[in-house]
């Protein structure tokens, strides 16, 4: 089988997965809840976990190691890691200071903040980024890479993402956002990978991010039993007062800025490895 039909045959199987436990199918038919919503993180865990089985089976098929791919926990893969997390929470912490003024309202702080429930959204943020990275980088874009190219394989993965975040529940402006902004953040993401050639720092830059957006600076109407518990901030006044053009610019932008960036940064190296290797 070429290369880049395992890259969509893996992703078709994961993409079944991912609807099984994440997407909460399964947990329609479970007898029974966890306390304190753990029902969600454990299935999120087994998403983890048969990510990992099914992409080192493919790896196995292929004569090949989850290192080969980038995944493991070795000492570039941790500190490329932190650093990206690092990188992920300053710039998306910007973003988000931004977004006040674009959208015209102040972060205030959440009364009753609880640290238990910022590292319990660490952990949950951090489980679910690991799963997304799995699923989106690691095998199949180095499947698509063999096949077609970097360029092409970052592609491919930018459409099938904005495919895969579109939903029946969005209609108009937020549809299309829902969809732009997964798809421009593929691009980033996956030339950080392609650059690094290992998982850790896209995986770093991702969990910074959302932890940022979910557990620090927080917009989400809070609901009891949801999955990820509310953040440190929260709006001044009412969501549904804001525009939601004035919300959601602001990270379409940075995602436009990143990905230029990241781009050219991945460019310069590739060039000055050229160079290398011909003197």
């Amino acid at each position: 089988m070429r290369p880049f039909l395992k890259a969509f045959l893996f992703l078709i199987i994961l993409w079944i997965i991912d609807f099984l436990f994440r997407k909460g199918f399964i947990a329609n038919f479970f007898p029974f809840q966890l306390p304190h919503n753990l029902t969600i993180l454990f299935l999120f865990s087994l998403f983890v976990f048969f990510s990992l089985l099914i992409t080192k089976w493919f790896c196995k098929k292929d004569k090949m190691t989850l290192k080969d791919l980038g995944i493991s926990l070795d000492s570039k893969n941790r500190f490329e890691f932190l650093y990206g997390f690092l990188i992920g929470f300053v710039l998306w912490a910007i973003v988000s200071i931004v977004q006040s003024y674009t959208a015209e309202f102040s972060w205030q702080l959440r009364p009753n903040i609880s640290l238990f429930n910022i590292i319990y959204g660490l952990l949950f943020i951090f489980i679910a980024d690991l799963g997304t990275e799995l699923f989106t980088r690691g095998y199949p874009l180095k499947r698509l890479e063999d096949s077609f190219g970097a360029n092409a394989a970052i592609i491919i993965m930018v459409f099938f993402v904005g495919f895969k975040s579109y939903s029946f529940e969005n209609q108009g402006e937020l549809l299309i956002y829902s969809i732009l902004i997964p798809a421009l953040h593929t691009v980033f993401f996956s030339i950080i990978y392609f650059k690094t050639k290992r998982l850790g720092a896209a995986l770093g830059v991702h969990t910074g991010a959302n932890f940022v957006t979910i557990s620090v600076f927080d917009l989400r109407i809070e609901q009891p039993m949801q999955a990820i518990p509310s953040g440190i901030f929260q709006s001044n006044i009412d969501l549904e007062t804001l525009s939601l053009t004035a919300l959601q610019l602001p990270w379409v932008f940075m995602a436009l800025i990143f990905s230029i960036a990241t781009y050219f940064w991945w460019i310069k190296y590739k060039r000055n490895k050229t160079l290398y290797k011909r003197h």
